[in-house]
């Protein structure tokens, strides 16, 4: 094990992916090194449910960190996918 990855708090980390239709979730070993696909969750943009299930997997796994992707172009830059995730 690396120094920084020892570092690192052991635990779960849930990663999140956000499209326009559907919230794709994915969950990491507790070393952090292996992902595994959870679920995909329908987008709920009106209720929030999407969120609310997001928070319930995260919950159930006890995950110690979510962590959200932004989408970026191939210059780097964001575009409306970004501004949808960060929304």
């Amino acid at each position: 094990m690396t120094e920084a990855a020892g570092s690192a708090r052991p635990g779960v980390r849930i990663g999140v992916d956000v499209g326009d239709a559907r919230v794709g979730v994915a969950s990491s070993d507790p070393s952090g090194l292996l992902a595994t696909p959870v679920e995909t969750v329908p987008r709920d943009v009106e209720h929030n449910s999407d969120v609310d299930r997001v928070v319930e997997i995260a919950t159930e796994l006890e995950a110690v960190e979510v962590v959200v992707g932004l989408p970026r172009s191939l210059d780097g830059s964001e575009g409306p996918a970004a501004v949808k995730a960060r929304e």
